[in-house]
C-alpha cells in the first residue's frame, strides 16, 4: 500500500463543471455544531445554489407500539430548526421542512417537488441507527438516478473529519470518470489519490489463457502481475482524468485481499482521506469495483464523508 505522504503534481487547466443546482440535504442527524461540518460537506453545501433540508420522522418499533409517534415529531421539528440555523450560519440559502410518513416515501415526495440534482444524507452512525435507517443510503441511490453525498454523526453531535485528500475510485469506466469530473466541480483545485484496486485473476478472458489441448500456458503468478500492472496503468489513466478536473492527483493500485469495498475503506485510512469517491457503475474487468453493491457497502460502512456519484441513465 502507498505512503500517505506521496507527492501530488498540480492540477492541469480544464473547464469548470456547473456547480450543484438544487441539493436536497436529508438530516436523519445533525451536528452539534456548526464547526463539526466536514470540510468536504461544506464543499458540497457552498456549491449549492438553493438547499432544501429534509428532517423526515423516523420512529422506531417501540414508538409505534407505545404511541410516541409525537415525541418523534418534535425531534424532527426541533433538527430542522437546528439544520437551518447551520445553514445560516454558514451563508447557504435554505429552506426546510419536517415530512411524516415512511422515509423512503418522503424522500421521493421531496425529490418530486424539489427536483434536486444532489442528494446530502446525514445519518445518525450504524451503532445508533433504527430499524428504518439501516440501509438507508442504498435503498436511496438505488431509487433515484441522483448522486448521493452521505456523512455519519454520533450522539454527541460530532462526525468524522479528515484533512487528506480525496480518494478517487476508479477503474477506467465512463461512471469513474464522470465522477472524477463531478468531483473535480465540487473540490477544485484539492489534493487526491486515484484509487484502483485489484484482484487475482480478475479481468482476464478464461479462454485467452489456454492452449490448444485446453491445459494453462501461464501460471499464476504471471497472471497476477499482469492484473497488477493493468490496475498501475488504469490507475496512471485516472489521475490524467482527475488532472484535467483540476485536482492534484497521484495514483495508487492495490490488491484486494479481502471485500473490494474493504480494500477502498482500508485505502481511505491510510490516507487519512478527506471524502471517498465513486461511481456506482463500473467495469467487471476489475471485478466490478465499482457495482452497486460494492459501493453500498463502503457507504454504510465507512467512518467518513462519501461521495457516490451515478451518470444519469440516459447518459449511461
Amino acid at each position: 500500500m502507498s505512503n500517505p505522504d506521496i507527492e501530488i503534481p498540480a492540477p492541469q487547466s480544464s473547464e469548470r463543471r456547473a456547480p450543484i443546482e438544487r441539493l436536497l440535504f436529508v438530516a436523519d442527524a445533525a451536528v452539534a455544531d456548526v464547526g463539526e461540518l466536514p470540510p468536504a460537506v461544506r464543499s458540497v453545501l457552498a456549491a449549492a445554489t438553493k438547499v432544501h433540508v429534509l428532517t423526515p420522522t423516523l420512529p422506531g418499533r417501540l414508538a409505534w407500539l407505545s404511541d410516541d409517534v409525537d415525541r418523534c415529531r418534535h425531534v424532527a421539528d426541533e433538527r430542522l430548526d437546528t439544520v437551518l440555523g447551520h445553514m445560516r450560519a454558514i451563508g447557504v440559502d435554505a429552506s426546510g421542512l419536517a415530512r411524516r410518513g415512511s422515509v423512503l416515501t418522503v424522500i421521493a415526495d421531496a425529490v418530486a417537488d424539489f427536483t434536486p440534482d444532489h442528494i446530502l444524507l446525514a445519518l445518525r452512525s450504524s451503532e445508533h441507527a433504527n430499524w428504518q435507517e439501516r440501509r438507508l443510503v442504498e435503498h436511496i441511490e438505488q431509487h433515484f438516478d441522483l448522486p448521493v453525498t452521505a456523512y455519519g454523526v454520533d450522539v454527541r453531535g460530532e462526525t468524522a473529519s479528515a484533512a487528506g485528500p480525496l480518494l478517487l475510485c476508479y477503474d477506467g469506466s465512463a461512471d469513474a470518470v464522470h465522477a472524477i469530473e463531478r468531483a473535480g466541480a465540487l473540490f477544485t483545485g484539492s489534493r487526491a489519490v486515484v484509487a484502483t484496486v485489484w484482484e487475482r485473476h480478475a479481468g482476464f478472458e478464461a479462454g485467452a489463457w489456454l492452449d490448444e489441448v485446453g491445459t494453462s500456458t501461464v501460471d499464476n503468478h504471471y497472471l497476477d502481475r499482469r492484473q497488477a500492472e493493468h490496475a498501475a496503468g488504469v490507475a496512471a489513466d485516472g489521475v490524467r482524468v482527475a488532472q484535467q478536473a483540476c485536482l492534484q492527483a497521484a495514483p495508487v493500485s492495490v490488491e484486494a485481499t479481502g471485500p473490494v469495498w474493504q480494500a477502498i475503506l482500508d485505502l481511505a485510512d491510510w490516507h487519512d482521506a478527506a471524502t471517498i469517491v465513486m461511481g456506482s457503475r463500473g467495469l467487471t474487468g476489475l471485478r466490478s469495483m465499482l457495482h452497486g453493491s460494492v459501493s453500498s457497502a463502503v457507504l454504510e460502512h465507512a467512518e467518513r464523508p462519501t461521495l457516490i456519484i451515478r451518470r444519469s441513465v440516459a447518459a449511461a
